[in-house]
Protein backbone atom coordinates (compact mmCIF):
# COMPACT_ATOMS: atom_id res chain seq x y z
CA UNK A 1 0.00 0.00 0.00
CA UNK A 2 1.25 3.43 -0.53
CA UNK A 3 0.93 5.55 1.82
CA UNK A 4 2.43 8.57 0.67
CA UNK A 5 3.27 8.94 -2.63
CA UNK A 6 6.54 10.71 -4.79
CA UNK A 7 6.33 14.65 -3.89
CA UNK A 8 6.46 15.98 -7.82
CA UNK A 9 9.22 18.91 -7.95
CA UNK A 10 10.43 20.84 -11.68
CA UNK A 11 14.10 21.83 -10.26
CA UNK A 12 16.19 23.34 -12.93
CA UNK A 13 19.58 22.65 -11.75
CA UNK A 14 20.46 19.68 -13.71
CA UNK A 15 21.45 17.56 -10.92
CA UNK A 16 18.92 17.90 -8.84
CA UNK A 17 16.81 17.11 -11.92
CA UNK A 18 18.49 14.05 -12.15
CA UNK A 19 18.79 13.15 -8.58
CA UNK A 20 14.75 13.56 -8.78
CA UNK A 21 14.56 11.50 -12.09
CA UNK A 22 16.15 8.92 -9.92
CA UNK A 23 13.75 8.92 -6.82
CA UNK A 24 11.01 8.97 -9.49
CA UNK A 25 11.98 5.59 -10.79
CA UNK A 26 12.48 4.18 -7.71
CA UNK A 27 8.84 5.40 -6.19
CA UNK A 28 7.78 3.35 -9.83
CA UNK A 29 9.05 0.02 -8.61
CA UNK A 30 8.45 0.29 -4.88
CA UNK A 31 4.90 1.16 -6.32
CA UNK A 32 4.67 -1.66 -8.54
CA UNK A 33 5.79 -4.03 -6.06
CA UNK A 34 4.11 -3.12 -3.04
CA UNK A 35 0.87 -1.11 -4.11
CA UNK A 36 -1.17 -4.20 -3.61
CA UNK A 37 0.11 -5.59 -0.18
CA UNK A 38 -1.77 -5.02 2.93
CA UNK A 39 1.28 -5.77 4.95
CA UNK A 40 3.67 -3.10 3.42
CA UNK A 41 3.34 0.55 3.75
CA UNK A 42 5.48 2.81 1.63
CA UNK A 43 6.38 6.31 2.42
CA UNK A 44 7.92 8.77 -0.25
CA UNK A 45 9.77 11.88 0.70
CA UNK A 46 9.70 11.54 4.18
CA UNK A 47 11.18 14.52 6.24
CA UNK A 48 11.03 14.07 10.31
CA UNK A 49 12.84 16.22 13.09
CA UNK A 50 13.32 14.46 16.11
CA UNK A 51 15.60 15.89 19.21
CA UNK A 52 16.82 18.44 16.48
CA UNK A 53 17.92 15.72 14.64
CA UNK A 54 16.49 15.92 11.12
CA UNK A 55 16.19 12.45 8.80
CA UNK A 56 15.41 13.23 5.50
CA UNK A 57 14.44 9.99 3.97
CA UNK A 58 13.78 9.32 0.23
CA UNK A 59 11.61 5.96 0.77
CA UNK A 60 10.39 3.98 3.31
CA UNK A 61 8.99 0.65 3.65
CA UNK A 62 7.02 -0.53 6.98
CA UNK A 63 6.50 -4.24 7.53
CA UNK A 64 5.47 -6.14 10.14
CA UNK A 65 9.09 -7.15 10.73
CA UNK A 66 10.85 -3.98 10.16
CA UNK A 67 11.58 -0.77 8.51
CA UNK A 68 13.36 -0.65 4.89
CA UNK A 69 15.21 2.68 3.98
CA UNK A 70 16.25 3.12 0.31
CA UNK A 71 18.51 6.08 -0.94
CA UNK A 72 18.09 6.96 -4.05
CA UNK A 73 20.87 8.26 -5.93
CA UNK A 74 21.35 8.92 -9.93
CA UNK A 75 24.34 7.39 -11.22
CA UNK A 76 24.60 6.94 -14.69
CA UNK A 77 28.41 7.09 -14.78
CA UNK A 78 29.98 4.35 -12.49
CA UNK A 79 30.02 4.21 -8.68
CA UNK A 80 33.22 2.60 -6.78
CA UNK A 81 33.67 1.83 -3.26
CA UNK A 82 37.36 0.59 -2.67
CA UNK A 83 39.17 -1.89 -0.18
CA UNK A 84 39.45 0.62 2.74
CA UNK A 85 35.31 1.92 2.33
CA UNK A 86 36.22 4.93 0.70
CA UNK A 87 32.96 6.19 -2.10
CA UNK A 88 34.01 7.39 -5.44
CA UNK A 89 31.15 8.40 -8.54
CA UNK A 90 32.12 8.70 -11.97
CA UNK A 91 30.72 10.82 -14.89
CA UNK A 92 32.20 12.00 -18.03
CA UNK A 93 35.77 11.51 -17.36
CA UNK A 94 34.91 12.99 -13.71
CA UNK A 95 35.81 11.93 -10.45
CA UNK A 96 34.32 12.75 -7.58
CA UNK A 97 34.54 11.70 -3.55
CA UNK A 98 31.30 11.00 -1.63
CA UNK A 99 30.42 10.01 1.60
CA UNK A 100 29.06 6.46 2.33
CA UNK A 101 25.11 6.39 1.55
CA UNK A 102 24.61 3.61 4.20
CA UNK A 103 26.06 5.34 6.49
CA UNK A 104 23.61 8.37 5.96
CA UNK A 105 20.88 5.47 5.78
CA UNK A 106 21.49 3.82 9.29
CA UNK A 107 21.83 7.84 10.44
CA UNK A 108 17.97 8.35 9.15
CA UNK A 109 17.07 4.92 10.59
CA UNK A 110 18.22 5.93 13.94
CA UNK A 111 16.45 9.23 14.36
CA UNK A 112 13.40 7.37 13.40
CA UNK A 113 13.48 4.87 15.71
CA UNK A 114 14.33 6.88 18.12
CA UNK A 115 11.23 8.69 17.17
CA UNK A 116 9.13 5.20 17.29
CA UNK A 117 10.03 4.14 20.36
CA UNK A 118 9.68 7.64 21.81
CA UNK A 119 5.96 7.36 21.04
CA UNK A 120 5.52 3.16 20.92
CA UNK A 121 2.05 3.38 23.46
CA UNK A 122 0.42 5.31 20.02
CA UNK A 123 1.18 2.46 17.61
CA UNK A 124 1.93 -0.31 19.32
CA UNK A 125 -0.55 -2.41 21.79
CA UNK A 126 0.65 -4.45 24.89
CA UNK A 127 1.65 -8.33 25.82
CA UNK A 128 1.61 -10.27 28.69
CA UNK A 129 -1.97 -9.58 29.61
CA UNK A 130 -1.80 -6.00 28.59
CA UNK A 131 0.77 -5.62 31.92
CA UNK A 132 3.87 -5.02 28.99
CA UNK A 133 4.02 -2.30 26.68
CA UNK A 134 5.62 -3.70 23.08
CA UNK A 135 8.34 -1.17 21.58
CA UNK A 136 10.93 -1.02 19.15
CA UNK A 137 14.06 -0.92 20.52
CA UNK A 138 14.79 -4.35 18.73
CA UNK A 139 13.06 -3.58 15.66
CA UNK A 140 15.31 -4.00 12.54
CA UNK A 141 15.76 -1.23 10.31
CA UNK A 142 17.93 -1.71 6.84
CA UNK A 143 19.32 0.66 4.53
CA UNK A 144 19.80 -0.18 0.84
CA UNK A 145 20.96 2.22 -2.29
CA UNK A 146 19.81 2.38 -5.32
CA UNK A 147 21.62 3.46 -8.14
CA UNK A 148 20.00 4.64 -11.60
CA UNK A 149 19.88 1.52 -13.75
CA UNK A 150 21.98 2.54 -16.15
CA UNK A 151 24.82 3.41 -13.46
CA UNK A 152 27.77 0.78 -13.33
CA UNK A 153 29.02 -0.63 -9.62
CA UNK A 154 32.39 -1.02 -9.19
CA UNK A 155 32.89 -3.10 -5.77
CA UNK A 156 36.63 -3.23 -4.39
CA UNK A 157 34.80 -4.74 -1.05
CA UNK A 158 31.27 -6.11 -1.10
CA UNK A 159 28.26 -3.78 0.04
CA UNK A 160 25.43 -5.83 -0.11
CA UNK A 161 23.54 -2.81 0.51
CA UNK A 162 24.14 -0.80 -2.74
CA UNK A 163 21.80 -2.37 -5.53
CA UNK A 164 20.92 -1.32 -8.95
CA UNK A 165 17.02 0.42 -8.62
CA UNK A 166 15.11 -2.56 -10.09
CA UNK A 167 15.99 -5.10 -7.76
CA UNK A 168 16.04 -3.21 -4.31
CA UNK A 169 12.18 -4.35 -4.29
CA UNK A 170 12.62 -7.86 -4.40
CA UNK A 171 15.63 -7.95 -2.51
CA UNK A 172 12.74 -6.10 0.59
CA UNK A 173 10.51 -8.91 -0.43
CA UNK A 174 12.72 -11.27 -0.47
CA UNK A 175 14.23 -10.22 3.06
CA UNK A 176 10.72 -9.99 4.64
CA UNK A 177 9.79 -13.23 3.57
CA UNK A 178 13.18 -14.46 5.65
CA UNK A 179 12.11 -12.78 8.64
CA UNK A 180 8.45 -13.81 8.54
CA UNK A 181 9.30 -17.52 8.08
CA UNK A 182 12.06 -16.94 11.52
CA UNK A 183 9.25 -15.63 13.21
CA UNK A 184 6.60 -18.56 12.73
CA UNK A 185 7.47 -20.63 15.87
CA UNK A 186 5.64 -23.44 15.22
CA UNK A 187 7.86 -24.38 12.36
CA UNK A 188 10.45 -27.30 12.90
CA UNK A 189 13.82 -25.51 11.59
CA UNK A 190 12.80 -22.34 14.84
CA UNK A 191 11.81 -25.16 17.34
CA UNK A 192 15.73 -24.96 18.23
CA UNK A 193 16.10 -21.36 17.13
CA UNK A 194 18.02 -18.63 19.43
CA UNK A 195 17.59 -16.00 17.05
CA UNK A 196 15.55 -13.33 18.01
CA UNK A 197 12.57 -11.71 15.63
CA UNK A 198 10.85 -8.58 16.50
CA UNK A 199 7.16 -8.56 15.01
CA UNK A 200 4.05 -6.30 14.99
CA UNK A 201 0.59 -7.13 13.72
CA UNK A 202 -0.87 -5.74 10.34
CA UNK A 203 -2.80 -3.18 11.87
CA UNK A 204 0.51 -1.94 14.50
CA UNK A 205 2.51 -1.58 11.09
CA UNK A 206 0.19 0.28 9.27
CA UNK A 207 -0.33 2.50 12.49
CA UNK A 208 3.18 3.34 12.31
CA UNK A 209 2.95 4.26 8.78
CA UNK A 210 0.64 6.03 9.37
CA UNK A 211 2.20 8.39 12.54
CA UNK A 212 5.28 8.58 10.81
CA UNK A 213 3.16 10.35 7.45
CA UNK A 214 1.69 12.71 10.27
CA UNK A 215 5.32 13.61 11.81
CA UNK A 216 6.22 14.74 8.40
CA UNK A 217 7.78 18.51 8.02
CA UNK A 218 8.58 19.60 4.56
CA UNK A 219 11.66 21.25 3.66
CA UNK A 220 10.32 25.33 3.71
CA UNK A 221 11.53 26.81 0.61
CA UNK A 222 14.14 29.92 1.74
CA UNK A 223 13.89 32.96 -0.43
CA UNK A 224 16.92 35.09 -0.24
CA UNK A 225 15.82 38.48 1.46
CA UNK A 226 17.65 40.83 -1.31
CA UNK A 227 16.32 38.79 -4.16
CA UNK A 228 12.64 38.89 -2.62
CA UNK A 229 13.38 42.90 -2.70
CA UNK A 230 14.75 43.19 -5.80
CA UNK A 231 12.05 41.00 -7.25
CA UNK A 232 9.07 43.36 -5.62
CA UNK A 233 11.09 46.61 -7.17
CA UNK A 234 11.31 45.21 -10.44
CA UNK A 235 7.52 44.57 -10.16
CA UNK A 236 6.51 48.12 -8.64
CA UNK A 237 8.89 49.73 -11.74
CA UNK A 238 6.66 47.51 -14.30
CA UNK A 239 3.53 47.74 -13.09
CA UNK A 240 1.04 49.42 -15.62
CA UNK A 241 -1.51 51.49 -14.05
CA UNK A 242 -4.90 51.71 -15.78
CA UNK A 243 -5.75 55.32 -17.06
CA UNK A 244 -9.03 55.31 -15.40
CA UNK A 245 -7.71 54.33 -11.87
CA UNK A 246 -5.43 56.08 -9.37
CA UNK A 247 -3.96 54.25 -6.81
CA UNK A 248 -4.58 56.00 -3.23
CA UNK A 249 -3.68 54.71 0.09
CA UNK A 250 -7.03 53.11 1.69
CA UNK A 251 -8.54 52.98 -1.55
CA UNK A 252 -10.42 49.75 -2.86
CA UNK A 253 -8.15 47.03 -4.53
CA UNK A 254 -9.35 47.22 -8.05
CA UNK A 255 -8.34 43.30 -8.59
CA UNK A 256 -9.41 41.59 -5.80
CA UNK A 257 -12.29 44.32 -4.50
CA UNK A 258 -12.24 43.27 -1.00
CA UNK A 259 -9.09 44.10 0.62
CA UNK A 260 -7.38 47.80 0.77
CA UNK A 261 -4.08 49.40 -0.79
CA UNK A 262 -1.59 50.09 2.10
CA UNK A 263 1.59 52.14 1.69
CA UNK A 264 5.19 49.99 1.75
CA UNK A 265 8.56 50.11 1.41
CA UNK A 266 11.14 47.62 0.30
CA UNK A 267 15.05 48.31 0.44
CA UNK A 268 16.98 47.60 -3.09
CA UNK A 269 20.62 46.39 -3.25
CA UNK A 270 21.79 50.06 -3.99
CA UNK A 271 21.00 51.54 -0.65
CA UNK A 272 18.08 53.32 -1.64
CA UNK A 273 13.86 52.69 -0.77
CA UNK A 274 11.13 51.85 -3.19
CA UNK A 275 7.77 53.44 -1.87
CA UNK A 276 4.71 51.38 -3.43
CA UNK A 277 0.95 50.67 -2.85
CA UNK A 278 0.05 47.49 -2.42
CA UNK A 279 -3.20 45.24 -1.52
CA UNK A 280 -3.01 44.94 2.32
CA UNK A 281 -3.61 41.03 1.05
CA UNK A 282 -0.38 40.50 -0.95
CA UNK A 283 1.24 38.56 -1.38
CA UNK A 284 -0.83 35.82 0.12
CA UNK A 285 -4.35 36.36 -1.19
CA UNK A 286 -3.68 39.20 -3.79
CA UNK A 287 -0.95 40.24 -6.14
CA UNK A 288 -1.99 43.67 -6.86
CA UNK A 289 0.84 46.40 -6.53
CA UNK A 290 1.36 50.37 -7.34
CA UNK A 291 4.31 52.54 -7.89
CA UNK A 292 4.15 55.98 -6.39
CA UNK A 293 5.08 58.20 -8.34
CA UNK A 294 6.84 61.77 -7.29
CA UNK A 295 8.32 65.09 -8.51
CA UNK A 296 11.53 65.57 -6.69
CA UNK A 297 11.96 69.33 -6.06
CA UNK A 298 15.12 70.97 -5.00
CA UNK A 299 15.58 73.71 -2.63
CA UNK A 300 17.52 76.66 -3.03
CA UNK A 301 21.32 75.02 -2.09
CA UNK A 302 19.95 72.47 -4.79
CA UNK A 303 19.79 69.08 -2.72
CA UNK A 304 16.85 67.53 -2.96
CA UNK A 305 13.91 67.54 -0.52
CA UNK A 306 11.42 65.04 -0.14
CA UNK A 307 7.74 66.21 -2.20
CA UNK A 308 4.93 66.92 0.19
CA UNK A 309 2.22 64.51 -0.86
CA UNK A 310 -1.24 66.19 -0.66
CA UNK A 311 -3.89 63.66 0.34
CA UNK A 312 -7.31 64.32 0.02
CA UNK A 313 -9.69 65.36 2.39
CA UNK A 314 -11.74 62.51 2.34
CA UNK A 315 -8.84 59.68 3.57
CA UNK A 316 -9.12 61.34 7.06
CA UNK A 317 -11.65 60.02 9.48
CA UNK A 318 -11.53 57.53 12.69
CA UNK A 319 -10.57 53.91 11.91
CA UNK A 320 -9.12 54.93 7.96
CA UNK A 321 -5.80 53.80 7.25
CA UNK A 322 -2.68 56.28 8.07
CA UNK A 323 -1.79 57.98 5.09
CA UNK A 324 1.56 58.33 5.95
CA UNK A 325 2.45 54.87 7.07
CA UNK A 326 -0.10 52.99 5.61
CA UNK A 327 -0.61 50.18 8.31
CA UNK A 328 -1.65 51.76 11.02
CA UNK A 329 -5.45 53.13 11.94
CA UNK A 330 -6.09 57.23 12.43
CA UNK A 331 -7.38 58.02 15.81
CA UNK A 332 -9.11 60.99 17.79
CA UNK A 333 -6.85 62.32 20.23
CA UNK A 334 -7.79 65.66 22.66
CA UNK A 335 -5.65 67.87 22.47
CA UNK A 336 -4.04 69.96 25.21
CA UNK A 337 -3.46 74.13 26.55
CA UNK A 338 -6.10 74.56 24.44
CA UNK A 339 -5.17 72.98 21.27
CA UNK A 340 -7.70 71.72 19.36
CA UNK A 341 -8.22 67.83 18.76
CA UNK A 342 -6.17 65.72 16.28
CA UNK A 343 -6.05 62.74 14.19
CA UNK A 344 -2.61 60.56 14.94
CA UNK A 345 -1.49 57.02 13.93
CA UNK A 346 -1.93 53.83 15.95
CA UNK A 347 1.24 53.21 15.29
CA UNK A 348 2.93 55.97 16.79
CA UNK A 349 3.99 54.71 19.90
CA UNK A 350 5.17 50.80 18.08
CA UNK A 351 6.87 52.27 14.50
CA UNK A 352 7.41 55.90 15.72
CA UNK A 353 4.96 57.01 12.95
CA UNK A 354 4.33 60.91 13.53
CA UNK A 355 1.10 61.45 11.85
CA UNK A 356 -0.99 64.29 12.84
CA UNK A 357 -4.17 65.84 11.52
CA UNK A 358 -6.17 68.60 13.52
CA UNK A 359 -10.09 68.29 13.85
CA UNK A 360 -11.50 71.38 12.60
Amino acid sequence: MILKEKELTNPSDPRQKAGEEAKKQMAFYLQRAFRKRDDCFVINDLRVIYDGDVAQIDHLVVSPFGLFIIESKSVHGTISINQHGDWKRSYNNEVTGIPSPVLQGQEQGRILKEQLRENAEQVLGKILFGKLQKGFRYCPVCVYVAISDSGIIERGMDVPELLKADVVSGTIAKQIDEFASKANLLSPKNLLSTDVIWEMTKDEAKATAEFLVSQHQPRLRVVDERERNEKISSEVLSAQIGTTFVPKVGALCPKCGTNKLTRRSVPRSDGTETDYLACSGYPGSCTAIFPLVALVQQNEAGYAIKPKIEIPATEFGEDMPCPKCGEGKQVKRAGVKGRSDFLACTNFRKTGCDFKKPIV
